[in-house]
């Protein structure tokens, strides 16, 4: 139950993204995102597994940049379901309102490489400056977050992992995630070889200098 440790729950895929990161393994969803399914039909689950289903995962794509979150979430909120977004924290204001107005009540936040890299790595201008506010704004919420990094070798040296846990001092916890060459959206990213799981480990262990960190899938 690696979507929300300790929760059973289900997941509702919001297609779009802003960042274009090689290493992203649901590049389907970035380049050509479907139409919402209907949410009369999604409630109408929901409503049927509520009894053992302990929350709802919204991830995707980029939820944020979808027009239905707003929605989904309110609607959500009205099922008395608990929510946790996953995000890439381009849009620091809008992750900022939805814990503000009490719509989410978990945050994941995907980090994808050190600051002064950042726009190389997600393709967009400014992204290091924006994430770099939400993840501040995250760790002084109150709110239950985590923190994660793809470890994709052209985004991230083995060394950057420290630093990049030096900046979330303070923050619940951070995971190191194996990067998976098969599902890369960019072609050429599925031929890198991801870093050893033994290198990962120690990775690891520096990290725990500063905050709870875990390693996945390697």
């Amino acid at each position: 139950m690696l979507d929300w440790p300790g929760r059973v729950t289900t997941t509702i895929f919001l297609g779009g993204c802003d960042f274009r990161c090689p290493f992203c393994h649901n590049g389907q969803l970035v380049t050509e995102p479907a139409e919402c399914a209907d949410w009369n039909a999604l409630a109408a689950h929901l409503i049927e597994k509520r009894d053992w289903l302990d929350g709802v995962v919204i991830t995707g794509g980029e939820p944020t940049t979808d027009p239905a979150l707003r929605t989904v979430l309110e609607a959500l909120s009205e099922l008395d379901m608990p929510v946790k977004l996953d995000t890439n924290g381009n849009h620091p204001e809008i992750v900022a309102e939805l814990i503000a107005e009490g719509l989410v009540a978990f945050v994941a936040l995907d980090i994808k490489s050190l600051r002064d890299r950042y726009d190389a790595v997600s393709g967009v201008e400014g992204s290091g400056e924006r994430v770099t506010r939400t993840i501040e704004s995250l760790i002084g919420s109150g709110i239950a977050h985590e923190f994660r990094t793809t470890a994709y070798p052209g985004a991230v040296a083995l060394d950057d992992f420290a630093k990049i846990a030096q900046t979330l001092r303070g923050g619940d916890r951070y995971a190191i995630q194996q990067f998976q060459p098969d599902n890369a959206m960019d072609p050429r990213a599925v031929s890198v070889l991801p870093y050893h799981a033994d290198e990962l480990a120690e990775a690891v262990i520096e990290c725990r200098k500063y905050l709870p960190t875990a390693l996945r899938g390697a």
